[in-house]
């Protein structure tokens, strides 16, 4: 058993909770904390926080009492609801994955889906007054936004991106951060990255994506998290890092006591 633990570690390190939860099910191990904890995260990461926060209740009383369990659910319930600052903050975290596990053709259709979604926000706040506002409203919408940008701006680019960048040029213009943000995420070097994403097989082509692609592009990849999370900040946002990582360590005294 001990081999298995140390095997476990390792793939609780890698953030590879589904494997982590197939081997308890080898294990006969199910129906432990470790593996509802195990099974509930790995659904988490593939954004079906829904079925996470229900797995979770299947937990013993003990361990759902504990802060870090119900921080957790907390959380699940505000990413369910489509809290922008939890969702943008598990993007961040999900880039993160793919980075440690090397995977990076995924990692770059993660960059490009936030920053789309960082310009979708800023238009859709830009346009529509609430003081609540959640990444599930409607208005977030790629159609939805091409129709306002067409119709109400005259805005006629059909690239979601580019057309936002057009808006803020024209309308936004006393707005420092969101231009510097706007300016931050079209860099010849991330538009570089993009490109990269639409030549592989996440875009329009089957060129495969290297490390060296990467650092060819934008340098060390954890640059590309550094960027987002200054744009995020520089918007208002609380982006929280740390979640996995606690995550991780309650698994792993978990893992001990087994």
């Amino acid at each position: 058993m001990e081999n298995t633990k140390q095997v476990m570690k390792r793939l609780i390190s890698r953030f590879d909770y589904g494997g982590v939860f197939e081997i308890l099910e080898e294990k006969d191990l199910i129906g432990t904390d470790l593996a509802i904890l195990a099974d509930a995260t790995r659904y988490a990461v593939n954004f079906d926080f829904k079925t996470s926060y229900r797995i979770l209740y299947d937990l013993s009383p003990e361990i759902k009492e504990y802060y870090l369990v119900k921080d957790l659910m907390k959380n699940l319930q505000s990413l369910i609801d489509g809290h922008p600052d939890e969702l943008f903050s598990e993007l961040i975290d999900n880039i993160r994955f793919q980075i440690k596990n090397e995977e990076y053709i995924d990692f770059l259709g993660r960059v490009y889906r936030l920053r789309e979604a960082i310009f979708k926000y800023i238009f859709t706040r830009k346009t529509i007054n609430r003081k609540s506002f959640s990444l599930h409203n409607n208005a977030m919408q790629k159609r939805n936004i091409l129709r306002i940008l067409r119709k109400k701006y005259r805005i006629n680019n059909g690239n979601l991106v580019y057309a936002i960048v057009v808006y803020i040029k024209k309308y936004c213009k006393d707005d420092y951060k969101i231009n510097e943000v706007s300016k931050m995420l079209t860099t010849d070097k991330l538009n570089n990255l993009i490109e990269l994403r639409n030549s592989s097989i996440v875009g329009h082509g089957f060129i495969g994506v290297s490390i060296n692609d990467i650092y060819k592009e934008y340098g060390n990849p954890e640059n590309v998290l550094d960027d987002f999370n200054k744009c995020l900040k520089s918007l208002g946002f609380l982006i929280v890092d740390d979640k996995y990582r606690k995550i991780n360590h309650l698994m792993c005294e978990m893992l001990e006591e087994l």
